[in-house]
């Protein structure tokens, strides 16, 4: 009887862990292709290695800003391929004065050691951390779709963070799964683990502004969900929603104003009272 016990008790414990870990894993598509070098984009980059505590070596970019420093920006890239896929949606910040990290989690690019959810968070409080050890009174997070969810878990960590630019993005994990898979919605607390939801870390960031970037278009991550993330912050917040963008970032649509409003909103940021703990 206990063989037998044995025999239809494992693989449903199996089933359930394959299922949790296959369903974590579908928010995460890293891969190791070189889509771009440094020298692509008209700016000094210096490689760094940094680690989470007990975590494994990580992998960034630290471009410079050309001139005198305005501030540093870190940067959390979506879920797809790794940093030098999504670095030149950031290159142009170095020409207006601002430093920049973009960086790759664990599993991405050279980054080592496997993806998790808790481990994509563990990964950019370290980023921001190095950020800090640098420019402690002028940084800010900045990610886009997944590294928006990301960039705001982490930042509620570090009060010393100025601002958070969260740009096609979402507030809660289950929520998107559930969006993304209708048919598969009962599942999803089955096979979904929880925690790190950006949404519950709003609270931590104010005062520090919120800026909510998202594409009416948006066909990935629909625009419900960030305005969901939007009404849940605290002010001060911001919400820029553009009719014509779908998921990919706005600044290729509209650079100009996409640039403009960064601006505005750094400058906002770097006037805003600082948060409790800083």
């Amino acid at each position: 009887m206990r063989v037998l016990l044995l025999a239809l008790f494992l693989p449903v414990v199996g089933g359930f862990v394959l299922m949790t870990w296959v369903g974590d894993g579908w928010f995460y598509f890293p891969n190791d292709r070189v889509y771009s070098s440094p020298g692509d984009f008209g700016v000094d980059v210096e490689q760094v290695r940094f680690s989470a505590p007990g975590g494994p070596t990580l992998d960034g970019w630290w471009l410079p800003a050309a001139g005198e420093r305005k501030g540093t920006v870190v940067y959390c890239h979506g879920n797809a391929a790794n940093l030098t896929l999504h670095a030149r949606h950031v290159a142009w910040l170095p020409q207006r004065g601002y430093a920049v990290l973009v960086f790759d989690y664990r599993g991405y690019g050279r980054s080592e050691g496997a993806t998790t959810r808790a481990g994509t968070v563990e990964d950019a409080v370290a980023a921001i951390d190095l950020a800090l050890a640098r420019d402690p009174d002028r940084t800010v997070v900045f990610g886009h779709s997944l590294g928006g969810a990301v960039g705001v878990a982490a930042a509620a960590r570090r009060p010393a963070v100025r601002g958070v630019v969260a740009e096609s993005t979402f507030a809660n994990y289950h929520e998107i799964a559930c969006d993304k898979a209708p048919l598969l919605a009962p599942l999803v607390p089955l096979f979904l683990t929880d925690g790190y939801d950006p949404g519950d870390a709003l609270a931590a960031l104010s005062p520090a502004p919120l800026l909510v970037i998202h594409g009416e278009r948006d066909r990935i991550v629909p625009c419900t969900h960030g305005c969901r993330l939007f009404e849940q912050a605290l002010e001060p917040k911001e919400l820029w929603l553009i009719p014509e963008a779908g998921h990919a970032t706005p600044w290729r649509l509209r650079p100009d104003e996409f640039e403009r409003r960064f601006e505005a909103f750094f400058a906002d940021a770097m006037s805003s009272p600082r948060r409790r703990g800083a």
